[in-house]
């Protein structure tokens, strides 16, 4: 595979197309089907010679047809000479192709192709590790065993950063002032996206002759051409409608969006029990105690040593009762070893990817010689489901999976073959990781059936979020890769793929007191929250380091907890609309020529509320902070208000980082003691945020936090709608649903409120608060 050469156009037969007719080329004939939608999403789809279906295992939710064009906001134009246009309906141009230059053709490859104006920005791509704006690339689509595949000084430095990485999604996300066009290629083989505007000779001059530079290009190297093209026009409308042609996430556990702690080496029961002692002994809320390859019995994955769990159930159940889930890593590799169990049953099964001599493929990784799950098949995913089933009912709730890329070791695996040896490693390397994160969760919800898994993965597709979170695999212990992370996680997000994030202090490598502070602070708020590391690095548990660092990792663990109500919320918006949860700050304000926010790579918005503003440059004094428009921000740290639309400096502190909070939000937040980590989404402080006279509303559900019981009525819902005249407050909470019950809310306000009004009751001031949110002064309210 050479990850840096890509499809020239000129090799290409480009032919005008006309929707739902046929066409020919030297190669035959083919036929170029278009759907149109009401919501603005079309289909481009190609049949013909090599081309009679589609490899791709993901089932798009395509909306109904058009029904007219009165329902729609734009509609596709076909000019006689070829050339194409998505325009609006009263005939503005929105894209374009030159004539008969929308769609080409070379052997089994095949390409569309669009004009970009030189102002265009470009997003999404999935995991890129380039960057947030990915103008003037040329880039792959294949995942990735990152440390095996690229040079050290490409994955610790990023220099050149390592491309393609893990995870594969084929979308590219057009940014035209305010307005924004999505294209999704739906296609698993290799894939290509250049938004260039010039080509380079071995990255030393351009080229003389290079073809026009306004051309923007997304195709493949096999496989059936599909090309969905979304109109927005806002990024959140198209977000939206991404997540749903893909899928939105399934509502998480509660104890998902609590703090995780990981390494390799932590391999026994005595020492997931040590580390629940410490957190215990430190007041450090904790959900994850996570398992490496060493709990395995010489890494035969769905075993466990002995020596280190001589009764895993009884071990698991004690730390579940105690409030900690265990989360082991599951890798594909079967050991190849006659009377292995595992083996023999996926082997009667036939469940094994083949090579070309019918035999089973053979790889090399931590078991030794190994064979590989085929989770193209039906056969092979149920085979694995039913393994994953036996494996949870030890008592887990969740995993993790690694090596999926697939990882195979020295060996090469294009001779991997799929479908029983029927279909090329082309047609599903990319799906490796979507079909056994599909099979897995099978697995668990068969083994409790009421109860949401938490999976993550290391690699994935377009659509992974219907299964599995992802985590952005091996990273390394540097500032390079903090804020590389930032960019990594919001085009994730903008990708149909809100559920990541990076490992917080890095995997490889050791890390600083202060890098860790600076990843904490910057990090506390990401979809995951996972402490991971590697053996024989330094320990980076928050206690492994001196007392003030110590101090102020638990803070920010505890104030994750305090903030997971919020976070919760999100995830029920993503699940029912596809809203982002964490995403860039054009993602709720628009582009200003004096505030251009899609330059803006080292701030986010968590949810609609939360603007963070981290340090992630070392030792940083100050850095400037964006506050977009349209509305005033609440600074936590200074426990005060400043008006938007302008650009302003901050000085770096040492326990605090830049949190500031959009006007007329108001925020759940947990009443815990430090050291809890239970869900109690019916206890919350309603956190209000109004710079001055006004009012604020909110809608809040709640629910068990674990089960599905919320889909069939066992959810409750309140309105909360809050009013500020002066130094009073008026709050009135109104019951939507009660299906979980009634809730035992109390009001957080600043000090200034003198005089609190909830549901026409006088509130009295009350010290039942959890952490503090920020260094402000502010009180507790509740009914007597």
């Amino acid at each position: 595979m050479h990850f840096h050469k890509f499809q020239y156009p000129a090799n290409f037969e480009f032919t005008a197309v006309t929707p739902n007719k046929s066409f020919t080329t030297r190669r035959g004939t083919y036929r170029f089907h278009v759907a149109a939608t009401d919501a603005d999403i079309y289909h481009f789809q190609v049949t013909g010679k090599g081309w009679a279906q589609s490899d791709s295992m993901l089932p798009l939710s395509l909306p109904g047809k058009r029904q007219s064009l009165e329902s729609s906001h734009t509609r596709l134009v076909f000019a006689k000479d070829g050339g194409f246009a998505l325009e609006t309906k009263e005939g503005a141009p929105l894209l374009a192709a030159a004539p008969g230059r929308l769609f080409g053709q070379c052997g089994e490859a095949s390409l569309f192709e669009f004009i970009r104006s030189a102002k265009d920005q470009f997003y999404g791509m999935g995991e890129k590790w380039t960057g947030l704006e990915h103008s003037n690339k040329i880039t792959k689509f294949w995942n990735t065993d990152i440390w095996a595949d690229f040079h050290r000084e490409s994955f610790i430095n990023g220099t050149p950063p390592p491309d393609p990485a893990y995870v594969s999604v084929p979308y590219l996300i057009l940014k035209r002032g305010n307005t924004y066009i999505g294209l999704l290629l739906d296609n698993p083989h290799v894939t290509f996206i250049s938004t260039r505007q010039g080509i380079s000779i071995a990255g030393q001059m351009e080229a003389a002759d290079a073809p026009p530079a306004e051309r923007l290009v997304i195709g493949a190297e096999q496989g059936q051409p599909n090309l969905y093209l979304l109109y927005g026009p806002t990024l959140a409308e198209l977000t939206r409608k991404l997540q749903s042609l893909v899928g939105c996430t399934p509502l998480p556990p509660a104890w998902a969006l609590g703090y995780h702690q990981c390494r390799w080496g932590y391999r026994s029961a005595a020492d997931l029990n040590n580390l629940d002692a410490q957190f215990r002994k430190h007041d450090i809320p904790v959900d994850g105690l996570w398992l490496d390859i060493d709990y395995m019995r010489g890494y035969r994955v769905f075993t466990y040593e002995k020596t280190h769990f001589p009764n895993p159930r009884k071990a698991i159940a004690k730390l579940t009762k105690a409030g900690r889930k265990v989360v082991p890593i599951i890798d594909p590799g079967i050991k190849l070893e006659p009377g292995y169990d595992v083996y023999e049953r996926g082997r009667r099964a036939a469940a094994y990817c083949l090579n070309p001599q019918g035999k089973e493929f053979v790889g090399l990784v931590w078991p030794g010689e190994t064979v590989f799950p085929d989770f193209s098949t039906e056969s092979g995913r149920a085979w694995w489901a039913g393994e994953v089933e036996a494996f949870a009912r030890t008592g887990l709730y969740g995993a993790w999976l690694d090596m999926n890329d697939p990882a195979t070791g020295p060996a090469e695996n294009e001779i991997m073959l799929f479908d029983h040896g029927r279909k090329s490693h082309s047609t599903f390397h990319n799906q490796y990781a979507l079909g056994m994160a599909a099979a897995t969760r099978e697995g668990f919800l068969t083994a409790r059936p009421d109860s949401r898994p938490f999976l993550l993965s290391r690699s994935g597709f377009t659509g992974s979020s219907r299964y599995t979170a992802i985590w952005t695999g091996d990273n390394y212990s540097n500032y390079h890769h903090l804020k590389n992370s930032i960019a990594t996680t919001l085009n994730l997000a903008l990708s149909g793929i809100p559920f990541n994030a990076p490992d917080a202090g890095g995997f490889g490598g050791d890390t600083t007191p202060e890098l860790i502070s600076d990843w904490y602070k910057a990090g506390f708020l990401f979809p995951v929250f996972r402490n991971h590391s590697i053996r024989k690095c330094r320990q980076q548990e928050p206690w492994a380091f001196d007392k003030k660092t110590l101090v102020l990792l638990r803070r920010y663990i505890q104030l994750r907890y305090r903030l997971r109500p919020y976070l919760y919320q999100l995830f029920a918006r993503q699940e029912e609309t596809g809203e982002a949860i964490l995403r860039p700050l054009f993602y709720d304000f628009q582009d200003t020529d004096r505030l251009p926010l899609g330059l803006v790579d080292d701030q986010f918005m968590v949810g609609p509320c939360i603007m963070q503003a981290p340090f992630v440059v070392e030792k940083q004094k100050s850095r400037p902070v964006i506050l977009p428009g349209g509305t005033k921000w609440y600074d936590v740290s200074a426990a005060s208000w400043i008006g938007g639309g302008r650009k302003i400096t901050v000085r770096a502190e040492a326990a605090g980082t830049p949190i500031y909070i959009r006007d007329g939000s108001i925020l759940p937040l947990a009443r815990l003691a430090p050291g809890d980590s239970a869900f109690h989404g019916a206890r919350v402080d309603f956190h209000v945020f109004l710079s001055g006279n006004g009012t604020a509303s909110t809608l809040y559900r709640f629910d068990d936090g674990e089960s599905f019981a919320y889909r069939t009525g066992a959810r409750s819902e309140v309105e909360v709608i809050a009013k500020r005249s002066n130094a009073e407050l008026t709050v009135q909470i109104n019951a939507i649903a009660n299906g979980f019950g009634s809730g035992d809310f109390t009001l957080t306000a600043p000090a200034e409120i003198r005089r609190v009004t909830l549901n026409g009751q006088s509130a009295r001031r009350t010290t039942a608060q959890g952490v503090p949110f920020g260094p402000g002064k502010t009180v507790t309210w509740r009914i007597s």
